[in-house]
């Protein structure tokens, strides 16, 4: 045991010697790598910079230009891809101060690049990052815009060339491969249709309460510019147990549907009650043997 001790001794000795013999070299390795950590940030910082002046240049000379309105998303895709290109060099440049660039090289000559992607078990990266670039080129959607994916339903708040990050209504933050997409609904693009089903009992004059519905959509139309057609009563298109429910629809801006639909169910309410429709309520007859 005495031995053993002896000789962990002696190579804990001479590994210490050997390091102060090559202070120096070690010293000036980590001053090199730390330079180079420090240059590719600085890099990654001011290319960012760059790429957003050129962006609100082209964006002030042409502001209602397709690439005004994809800016943000442009920029956090070139974020990304500016960090990953950045971080990529600087390490091949780490390896190259440790003596392993040489290594590395022939490694990739021997094995090819995507071999090496395929061992080091990459291929979901592949399909995001080319994901992602096919959903920029066709620009499905961009950041801001109200979509749907898989379900999930939010704003898109960075678009990078691995993942999509959109925001939920209560505030969650969702994020997704791009290789994992396979559905998406923007709310964003198109115009939508507020539709307002509002019941009344089997007693009410169905012409009265339409024009009631009506006049309070037209009304509403009159004092909102989001409202893009003439408010349509279609008639009844249901029948309950203790109502009818009738139904008007308005076309309306992209994403102003749920704020038109609160306001005229509230506006067709208060029509109702001064012009003496009621809102029907279950009824029920007890008899008794």
């Amino acid at each position: 045991m005495e031995g053993f001790f002896v000789n962990v001794w002696d190579s804990i000795t001479a590994l210490m010697q050997d390091m102060g013999k090559n202070a120096d070299i070690i010293l000036l390795s980590l001053i090199k790598i730390i330079g180079i950590i420090v240059l590719a940030r600085i890099a990654i910082f001011v290319l960012r910079r760059v790429i957003r002046r050129v962006l609100h240049a082209r964006a002030r000379r042409k502001p209602l230009s397709t690439l005004s309105e994809k800016a943000q998303t442009i920029k956090t895709v070139s974020d990304s891809a500016v960090k990953y290109a950045v971080y990529f060099f600087a390490a091949m440049a780490i390896l190259g101060v440790l003596g392993l660039g040489a290594a590395v090289g022939s490694m990739l000559a021997a094995a090819g690049i995507g071999g090496i992607v395929i061992a080091l078990g990459a291929q979901s990266l592949v399909k995001d990052v080319v994901s992602g670039i096919f959903m920029l080129l066709e620009n499905q959607f961009a950041v801001g815009e109200y979509i749907e994916i898989d379900g999930e339903k939010g704003t898109v708040s960075a678009v990078t060339l691995r993942t999509t990050s959109f925001t939920k209504f209560s505030g969650e933050t969702v994020i997704i491969p791009n290789g994992s997409i396979s559905k998406v609904i923007n709310h964003s693009r198109s115009d939508h249709l507020a539709v307002i089903d509002m019941p009344v009992s089997f007693e009410t004059d169905i012409e009265k309460a339409s024009a009631i519905m009506l006049a309070a959509g037209q009304d509403y139309m009159a004092d909102h510019e989001n409202i893009l057609e003439e408010p349509r009563v279609l008639g009844i298109i249901e029948f309950g147990e203790s109502e009818m429910v009738l139904r008007m629809v308005v076309r309306v801006k992209p994403l102003t549907h749920w704020e038109t639909e609160r306001a005229l169910r509230r506006a067709v309410k208060e029509a109702f009650d001064k012009k003496g429709v009621s809102i029907p309520y279950p009824h029920r007859v007890m008899v008794s043997g």
